[in-house]
């Protein structure tokens, strides 16, 4: 078999189910998840990122987006720096946000190609959708990145809970001297879920001094 053979076969077996029992995990039920993890895997230790043809990166962007699950695809692209910033890069202007997503929070770890990773990643934290710039926003963290704490506000002034939420844990991932501004403003803001992390950062800012 190949990797695009696995992917029809997937597609083929999607196709089929009806289109209200395709939400929550309903890929976990897929029968031949082995066969196609272990054909991308293949995939990506023998074909170099270079020689990817158009078809090669549609399929490894389904196949990814569909393992959001077990994230097995996008870990192991990620073992080639190389490989997850031309997949990472061309997944901008796609569709396929479960896979951008997961690529986002690998280029987090890319410290070895901090520039690159970062110039993706600020590309990310403008999707159109939320996970995926929550996600990015993260990885800018992780990643220490110098615009982490800009991307960091921009996301607090959406007022989205969750956006905010990750706002906190960037300002507090880059030691923001700005950190203890924002957590004053969750309390202010008042939703369960940012005055309890708002609390967890007070009393890890307390131990700390």
């Amino acid at each position: 078999m190949s990797l695009n053979a696995e992917v029809l076969k997937f597609r083929s077996w999607a196709e089929a189910r009806p289109l209200e029992s395709r939400n929550g995990e309903w890929e976990c039920d897929y029968h031949a998840w082995e066969a196609l993890h272990s054909e991308a895997t293949k995939f990506a230790a023998s074909v170099a990122p270079d020689r990817w043809s158009n078809s090669d990166v549609d399929d490894l962007l389904y196949a990814i987006a569909r393992d959001n699950e077990l994230e097995h695809i996008a870990s192991t692209i990620a073992e080639s720096p190389d490989a997850l910033l031309r997949l990472a890069s061309v997944s901008v202007p796609t569709s396929e946000h479960d896979a951008k997503w997961q690529l986002a929070a690998q280029l987090g770890h890319l410290a070895t190609h901090k520039k690159q990773a970062e110039a993706i990643l600020l590309d990310l934290v403008d999707d159109e959708e939320e996970y995926v710039r929550r996600r990015a926003l993260l990885a800018l963290g992780t990643l220490q990145s110098s615009q982490a704490e800009a991307c960091a506000e921009r996301a607090w002034k959406t007022g989205l809970e969750y956006q905010r939420l990750a706002a906190l844990s960037v300002l507090d991932e880059i030691s923001s001297p700005k950190l203890d501004g924002y957590i004053q403003s969750a309390f202010e803001d008042g939703r369960d879920i940012l005055v309890h992390r708002a609390v967890e950062l007070q009393r890890q800012s307390n131990a700390t001094t």
